[in-house]
């Protein structure tokens, strides 16, 4: 019975990183950077592409690699702190992920200057692998 329940917690808590991964999964449009950390996206949903930082999309794709303006790496998840690590730098970016929707990303670089990231989900593309 005991290695019973062992199992299924094994099983529940893959679920759960799986699903918080899966919902990184797909193409993000950058919108723009605002000062400290940023939780909600309420104030945030009207706001379109006029950052004066230019444009972008950040793919996440579900084998734990994603491109972003012509560069690629890898990234890997734990305990909402995003690491993705660039193929051609040998540091690791961490970025907190403040909140993530089936619309939107926050994303708050804890590196430097504390900022946030907000991206748009696009629509429509397909980000398999």
């Amino acid at each position: 019975m005991f290695q019973l329940k062992s199992i299924l917690f094994y099983l529940l808590l893959f679920l759960i990183i799986s699903c918080s991964s899966n919902k990184l999964s797909g193409s993000w449009e950058f919108i723009n950077i605002y000062d400290g950390e940023i939780h909600q996206t309420d104030t945030l949903k009207s706001k379109t592409n006029n950052s004066r930082y230019g444009t972008g999309i950040l793919t996440f794709y579900q084998d734990k690699t994603f491109t972003s303006m012509g560069n690629n790496g890898t990234y890997q998840i734990e305990n909402k702190l995003l690491k993705m690590k660039y193929n051609d730098d040998e540091n690791i970016t961490p970025m907190k992920i403040s909140n993530v929707s089936k619309n939107y990303l926050l994303l708050f670089s804890m590196a430097g200057s504390p900022k946030t990231w907000f991206y748009k989900k696009v629509k429509g593309i397909d980000n398999k692998k």
